[in-house]
């Protein structure tokens, strides 16, 4: 419900970047992400660089 609810208010993306954890990258992601036509990818496995630029961005 949480996807819903940001397409809602921010709009649909084009493309969505989180990171390699289970809730984002489950049968259920992946299917829901296809039927809105959004791209999405993934970081590299292990490597928390791509959380730490949304940290820096976020400022926490």
């Amino acid at each position: 419900p949480h996807w819903l609810t940001c397409f809602a208010v921010l709009g649909v993306p084009c493309c969505i970047k989180t990171d390699n954890g289970p809730a984002y990258c489950s049968v259920w992601v992946r299917t829901f992400i296809n039927e809105w036509g959004v791209s999405h990818t993934t970081g590299i496995p292990h490597s928390p660089t791509g959380q730490t630029i949304i940290e820096r961005a976020h400022l926490t």
